[in-house]
């Protein structure tokens, strides 16, 4: 008994040893970023990091921890200390999409896109103009209807319109075209997060010419 017990005792004791200068990594299991975002990747060791990309192209090491999706595409990342190694895979994406947690209350969005450039009782505005949101959308509107959260416009620089519709067919059903008869004939292009529309909770619509620039506009919209 006293010698399994010594053999356990020693045994935690070398393992504790071998670990104490490990990768301590907190994040995600895969790290999901927008084109042209900068990401800071959380994690310490006692002994120093290095970074390093399979795929310099869609995923660059620009700092010390710090990485840069410079093209949409998949790549790993690896964290590598003289005793450890991590791999993390990054996906990069073309924009980060607004939630869909539809009903919430203006609130609810505040805490997760913080405050927002102009706002009334029915919008929310975020970027708009110069003052761009992210590097593929230049403004995310927020629509509100009694108090709650049920569309949101994205407007996409228009030189990005084919990968908006790489992006869209990646992820969603197209369903076909949509007339609007009552501003100015647009014609949407529909798209639900499901097969089957039976079964799908959510409209993606996108329009070309859109807004003051006629650049693309994206949009989310509950479908019931």
């Amino acid at each position: 008994m006293k010698k399994s017990v010594f053999i356990l005792f020693f045994a935690c004791i070398f393992f504790s040893s071998c670990n104490k200068d490990s990768i301590k990594y907190k994040g995600p299991d895969v790290i999901n970023i927008a084109l042209q975002e900068r990401y800071e990747i959380d994690a310490n060791s006692k002994e120093p990091i290095t970074y390093s990309s399979d795929n310099n192209l869609i995923v660059d090491i620009i700092g010390e921890g710090t990485i840069l999706g410079k093209n949409i595409g998949k790549a790993n990342v690896t964290l590598s200390s003289a005793s450890d190694e991590l791999t993390i895979p990054v996906v990069v994406n073309l924009y980060e999409e607004p939630t869909l947690d539809f009903y919430c209350r203006p609130s609810d969005i505040e805490k997760i896109y913080g405050e927002p450039k102009r706002k009334n009782d029915s919008i929310y505005i975020y970027g708009s103009g110069d003052d761009w949101y992210s590097f593929a959308v230049w403004e995310m509107d927020f629509f509100f209807q009694n108090n709650k959260y049920i569309e949101a416009d994205l407007f996409i620089k228009k030189d990005l319109d084919t990968r908006v519709d790489e992006f869209l067919k990646e992820k969603y059903f197209f369903q076909g075209y949509l007339t609007d008869t009552v501003n100015g004939n647009k014609r949407y292009e529909i798209y639900f997060n499901e097969e089957n529309a039976e079964d799908a909770t959510v409209m993606i619509g996108k329009i070309k010419d859109a807004g003051p620039y006629n650049d693309v506009c994206v949009f989310y919209t509950p479908y019931v």
